[in-house]
């Protein structure tokens, strides 16, 4: 499902209006924007009104529901935001297609030796694309992992037909799924497909 960003503050807890006051002027007006946007998606997700969804999410940290609630995965670029919510752990990005990046050097720098070699063929905008959307189920997973890009990105790696990808180290192997939305390109990761399938996703 899709939303439009709400401005609505009345919903939001007296805690997520705290934390909004700590913020610069330009911050706080995300952070109060943001926050009402979830809890209108979650409302929708849960049957309940916005003011009495759980939903626990500090300005900078991941945003988190109670044990049983189900998992939350959120991810944004400049110009929008998508939230994904599931039984079970996810994880998902989101950026623009058209997001310029050096991509030689990521691919030579961070990506595995079978993504390199995979990928070393490509030349300009294919080369581009490609080393996107590498990126987009590589962070996507270390989200479902909890875990860093500066630590864990070079173990995952996407595996041919980008439907899957495993933690090298680890052997942990996830479920992926890329999708092209308008302006923008996004994946999300899950434990298997029928999780993949059972996601509410929510872009504004």
């Amino acid at each position: 499902m899709s939303a439009s960003l709400p401005c609505d503050a009345s919903c939001l807890s007296q805690q997520e209006l705290q934390w909004s006051t700590r913020l610069s002027k330009t911050r706080s007006d995300v952070f109060i924007r943001s926050r009402v946007w979830m809890r209108a998606c979650l409302g929708d997700r849960f049957q309940l009104s916005p003011e009495a969804v759980p939903l626990q999410a500090p300005p900078g940290e991941p945003p988190v529901l109670p044990n049983g609630w189900g998992f939350l995965s959120l991810s944004h670029c400049p110009d929008a935001l998508l939230l994904g919510c599931s039984k079970h752990p996810i994880g998902l990005d989101l950026e623009r297609r058209d997001r310029m990046l050096p991509a030689a050097s990521i691919l030579r720098r961070s990506y595995c030796r079978e993504e390199q070699e995979r990928l070393q063929h490509l030349r300009a905008e294919d080369l581009r694309l490609a080393v996107l959307r590498h990126w987009l189920i590589k962070e996507a997973s270390i989200k479902w992992q909890q875990g860093a890009i500066s630590r864990d990105l070079r173990f995952w790696e996407v595996r041919p037909g980008m439907s899957s990808v495993v933690h090298q180290r680890s052997q942990q192997t996830l479920a992926a799924a890329l999708h092209d939305y308008d302006a923008w390109a996004f994946a999300v990761v899950a434990a298997d497909q029928q999780v993949l399938q059972s996601i509410t996703l929510c872009l504004a």
